[in-house]
């Protein structure tokens, strides 16, 4: 199955809302090998999110970040301090096994499942995929990642 292809950890919830976005194989793939996933994008400072529903695992996650984030254009209504700006900015992904990714710009999902792989001597580990889609924390560059990162070790 295309999950363990690349290391992606269903993560079941029974009790969640139904996402109306699913993964599923890009039709315009004339290989049917590229998946397209709905992406959760979270921003822990103003406990707020973006979704991407249709997020194709060939793209740089930078382009996304690029476009959401232009740093000459009007800052989202959230974001009080107009602290998210590209270039200003780290993602991070969260394995099934509690590691946290610090994800390059111009790495694509692809290379964040192969980055979230387990290591030889560790358990099975993995991207997660909860309630149907990956997700990542968005995080300025600078004291508010640093005290973000610092809460996330000590409380995993």
């Amino acid at each position: 199955m295309f999950w363990q292809e690349r290391n992606i950890i269903v993560v079941p919830n029974p009790e969640s809302s139904q996402n109306p976005y699913n993964p599923h194989f890009d039709t315009g793939d004339p290989t049917n090998s590229t998946l397209i996933f709905p992406v959760f994008w979270f921003y822990p400072q103003y406990a707020t999110s973006d979704v991407i529903s249709e997020y194709v695992e060939t793209t740089p996650l930078g382009l996304h970040i690029e476009r959401m984030f232009p740093p000459k254009a009007a800052r989202p209504e959230w974001d009080k301090k107009g602290d998210y700006v590209d270039g200003k900015i780290n993602i991070y992904a969260i394995t099934g096994a509690k590691r946290l990714l610090k994800v390059g710009k111009k790495m694509t999902l692809r290379d964040v499942f192969a980055a979230a792989k387990a290591k030889d001597d560790q358990p099975k580990d993995g991207l997660e995929l909860r309630d149907g889609a990956l997700h990542f924390v968005v995080l300025p560059k600078g004291d508010i990642e640093k005290q973000w990162i610092n809460d996330y070790k000590t409380n995993k």
